[in-house]
């Protein structure tokens, strides 16, 4: 497979890789998580990732939240980690670890952790690579362990290659790779790094997941852009702002490109919405 077409390129920095990998090379991702931060996920499963809105085919925000008993893990992929990007992961943090409280049924005590893989520096130490945080009272120094947040900061891990004895830098400078080839350069021969980057070869090519992934990477271009245009009337107005007035652009734009590239027409309008007349409208558009 020709890995310079950059188009092709699927990162780890996905909520929609993350799912997609996590059945079959879960191991990657506990050493990842377990070496740096000591979380381990080995017990957890998927769950219910579309808790925002229910939409499966449509949510493109696709939260990974992970369950085990009644603990949960809250991962996010930052690629843009700015102060707001963390602020709104917090704030879903304090709903998830809410939910022990359900009406009718006895308290249940919950563990909920976020874990944040940011694409930036540390701000106090940029040679930091993660950072805990605890609720912790100031006077008595008593902590509330039921809620805990870990920052990974990618950035600091410029330059790595796999030398026999630095896995855990190695798997989290993938996260931040921007092509195959930078890939497989910071695998260096590692056979476990390998296996993934194969896999994500794979996926590149499998229609149904490239929806998602694609969809997922217009979603966050949408958000930014929103953000940007909205700065100066608030942040919160510029959003929604933003937002309702391209969303009929995102589909038709997320469509044209799918079609352009051979998905077929049924898992185009699945994803994006568009309804048959509007699918042969835009293929009639394009073969014109």
């Amino acid at each position: 497979m020709e890995n310079n077409d950059n188009d092709k390129f699927v990162s780890l920095l996905a909520d929609s890789t993350f799912k997609y990998m996590f059945k079959d090379y879960r191991e990657f991702f506990k050493k990842a998580i377990k070496s740096t931060i000591n979380v381990d996920i080995s017990e957890y499963e998927l769950y219910n990732n579309e808790i925002n809105s229910g939409n499966k085919a449509r949510d493109y925000r696709l939260d990974i939240l992970l369950k085990k008993d009644n603990d949960f893990i809250i991962i996010e992929m930052n690629k843009n980690a700015d102060k707001r990007t963390l602020l709104k992961a917090r704030k879903y943090l304090y709903a998830v670890a809410g939910g022990g409280l359900v009406e009718g049924e006895d308290f249940k005590k919950m563990h909920t952790i976020l874990i944040n893989f940011n694409n930036s520096k540390y701000k106090n130490d940029k040679e930091a690579i993660s950072v805990g945080y605890d609720l912790r009272n100031e006077k008595y120094n008593d902590v509330i362990d039921e809620i805990k947040i870990y920052d990974i900061y990618l950035e600091s891990l410029e330059n790595v290659r796999y030398n026999g004895s630095n896995e855990k830098e190695t798997y989290l400078a993938m996260f931040r790779a921007e092509s195959f080839e930078e890939m497989r350069n910071i695998a260096n021969g590692n056979k476990e790094a390998l296996k993934v980057v194969e896999e994500l070869e794979r996926l590149s090519e499998n229609d149904e997941f490239r929806v998602l992934y694609d969809a997922e990477k217009m979603r966050r271009k949408e958000i930014n852009s929103a953000r940007l245009d909205g700065y100066d009337d608030g942040y919160g107005n510029g959003y929604e702002i933003g937002i309702t007035k391209g969303k009929e652009e995102e589909k038709i734009a997320i469509a044209k490109n799918f079609l352009k590239n051979g998905v077929s027409p049924d898992i185009v309008s699945e994803s994006t919405g568009l309804n048959e007349d509007e699918i042969n409208n835009l293929l009639d558009e394009l073969n014109s």
